[in-house]
């Protein structure tokens, strides 16, 4: 059955998302005693430890705040960071975390986004996903590099109206200390509205229609000796993966997807000093991939920069190289260390598109520098400006790009 979820389903849909949220909140605070934010931000300034709620090992942060991407433009929200440990004694586990948020932003987007990051009893288990909703207009230039730097961005050839939908989860069993295997699914949906008269010939629409549902499931194997995920000092993590999406598995498309991210990290003399590297590819294998799915640079993880779907087609490679710096303090503060919660870092990396390997020589330089506010040991929220070819973006969004 093909998925739809445009007018009455799809409101329907958004207002849920909006009462569960607002009432959630609302029962937090109800139930649990919360720190005035105004209090703490005055009395603790050597800390910045925002507005918290507790419920014993489990902690929260709340929030109401701006955030900016260039496809979102401001993005008002409100949220929470959810922290907890599965074994509250294990000093050994790391914490896991749920960041969760809805928004409304200046260009008419409307997003609720949920992710999880958790470590199970002994670290013997990992789960990690997100749940994503968005109705937001967007843009299409096409297939390719040249379709990316040839057509201008104009309401009349890129712009359309974007409803899309995705659940994805990844589980994997430890095999020894650093290996893990296990599966993952990825149930998405992109329904296209409003389409300008470009977009209504493009052969790329044409072939796979305006509204795509994706069904699929995949098989992935990691190496990981990172000292914390979602924050690393030190440490290796090593992924590869094989996603198929198929008719058979519930959706409307068959292609597969294999994914290649390697990143190291190296500690510069202290803690919260990193050297950190990515090199990452995706590559699409099938002669009917989705528009609304091939392989995209861009956005706030990877070429920080590049408008996500600028540059899209069936192979992607990108590297980075990023400094992090976290700032010492000259006097102990509170918790009794010289940590600051304020840092800076600055990147440079390359990434190109193609319709595959053999044909990859349009590469595409990136450069940027960031601000970064820990509001949570390890917990950042970071504020960076990136430099691409073209064009620039302002990200202001929790945890680091990788």
């Amino acid at each position: 059955m093909i998925l739809k979820f445009r007018g009455c389903l799809f409101s329907r849909l958004l207002k849920a998302c909006v009462f569960m949220l607002f009432f959630f909140i609302l029962s937090i605070g109800s139930s649990a005693q919360i720190d005035s934010l105004g209090n703490r931000i005055l009395n603790n300034m050597d800390t910045l430890r925002m507005a918290k709620v507790d419920f014993g090992s489990m902690k929260m942060v709340p929030y109401i705040a701006p955030s900016y991407m260039p496809e979102t433009e401001w993005l008002f929200s409100a949220g929470g960071l959810l922290t907890f440990k599965v074994q509250e004694w294990n000093r050994f586990l790391n914490l896991s975390s749920i960041p969760f948020s809805i928004g409304y932003s200046t260009n008419g987007s409307f997003a609720v986004s949920v992710q999880n990051v958790i470590y199970w009893t002994n670290d013997k288990l990992r789960a990690s996903g997100e749940f994503q909703l968005r109705d937001m207009p967007d843009h299409y230039w096409g297939v390719g590099y040249e379709n990316a730097m040839n057509v201008p961005r104009t309401d009349s050839t890129t712009a359309y109206r974007r409803h899309y939908m995705r659940f994805y989860e990844r589980i994997l069993f430890r095999l020894n200390k650093g290996l893990f295997v296990g599966f993952m699914v990825d149930y998405n949906a992109t329904e296209a509205s409003n389409l300008n008269q470009r977009m209504l010939a493009d052969e790329d629409v044409l072939q796979s229609g305006p509204n795509v549902f994706n069904s699929g499931l995949g098989a992935v194997v990691e190496y990981d000796t990172r000292d914390f995920v979602q924050n690393a000092y030190e440490g290796v993590y090593l992924s590869g993966s094989l996603l198929m999406f198929d008719e058979f598995l519930g959706g409307k498309t068959n292609f597969k997807v294999f994914e290649l991210d390697y990143r190291q990290y190296i500690r510069i003399r202290r803690d919260r000093r990193t050297l950190a590297w990515q090199y990452k590819n995706r590559f699409c294998i099938g002669k009917n991939v989705p528009w609304s799915d091939m392989t995209m640079l861009g956005g706030a993880y990877n070429m920080r920069g590049y408008t996500l779907g600028r540059f899209r087609d069936q192979q992607m490679v990108n590297a980075t190289v990023e400094y992090r710096h976290m700032f010492q303090r000259r006097t102990l503060n509170k918790k009794g260390n010289y940590n600051s919660p304020f840092g800076y870092v600055a990147w440079c990396g390359v990434g190109t598109v193609a319709p595959a390997i053999d044909e990859m020589k349009h590469w595409l330089p990136n450069a940027g520098i960031g601000l970064r506010l820990e509001i949570q040991p390890r917990m950042n929220v970071r504020f960076d400006y990136g430099f691409a070819k073209g064009e620039q973006g302002t990200y202001i969004t929790f945890s680091e790009a990788f």
